[in-house]
């Protein structure tokens, strides 16, 4: 079986910030894995103490946001990434069906039998992660190729540290551990996420906070099963393939 896994994001820095330890371990593995970002990062705001802004002024953070994921996808093992063309900030319900739309047409033409995505509440209550999460879920479950697995990247109520509290709007409170069905263990690939993440130069501000919140932390990426068809699934899971023979 040739395993594939889509993974649909928001912005640059939701697959090293999120789930990339478990991105690498399955690449390592041998995985092919693609991403689907909705936007190039346009609204985010440049780290304070970082040099890239004067170093690049003819550019705009976006720009630059762009190469650092595609800097951080090559350490990760990602085999491609695309861009939806979406502007950072402006995933509202005015354009729900278009960004379905193009995930529909990725699916139909990659057809992975595991697809990734935030989890309902975008984990820090970001309205792009939330836009992102609806739409993956309408085109998983509208595709004509029927994938075997959704699963929702999600934050356990454990990790989520005070610091949070004055993130963005609200950062939800995080899910209890009996709803997590699965948890992916990725000790040995630590090292890839961390180089990933510090691949995003620009915003190191959060790169210094995520990695502290790791420290003394299992490596671990838990993930709610949401859908399901075709295969036999026994929760808990240790594996995102657990169950898919084809």
């Amino acid at each position: 079986m040739d395993k594939k896994i889509l993974a649909v994001f928001a912005h640059p820095d939701d697959e090293a910030f999120g789930p990339g330890g478990t991105l690498a371990r399955y690449a390592a593995e041998g995985t092919e894995i693609h991403i689907l970002t909705a936007t190039r990062g346009e609204a985010g705001l440049w780290d304070e103490n970082s040099k890239l802004k004067s170093q690049n002024s003819n550019l705009k953070i976006h720009n630059i946001r762009e190469k650092e994921l595609l800097n951080s996808a090559k350490i990760l093992g990602i085999k491609k990434v695309e861009f939806l063309d979406f502007v950072d900030g402006t995933l509202s319900n005015s354009i729900y069906h278009k960004l379905a739309d193009k995930i529909i047409q990725k699916i139909d033409d990659f057809k992975p039998q595991v697809i990734l995505t935030t989890e309902r509440l975008g984990i820090s209550g970001h309205l792009d992660h939330i836009a992102v999460s609806m739409t993956t879920t309408y085109a998983y479950l509208h595709s004509k190729y029927a994938a075997n697995k959704l699963y929702y990247d999600c934050l356990t109520k454990d990790r989520r540290t005070k610091d949070l509290n004055d993130y963005f709007v609200y950062f939800p409170e995080g899910y209890d551990k009996e709803d997590v069905t699965t948890v992916i263990d990725f000790t040995p690939y630590w090292d890839k996420k961390e180089a990933a993440m510090k691949c995003h130069q620009s915003q190191f501000h959060d790169v210094r906070r995520i990695l502290k919140r790791w420290e003394g932390r299992e490596r671990t990426d838990h993930f709610i099963l949401q859908f399901h068809r075709g295969i036999n699934v026994q929760l808990p899971e240790t594996d995102l393939f657990a169950g898919i023979t084809h």
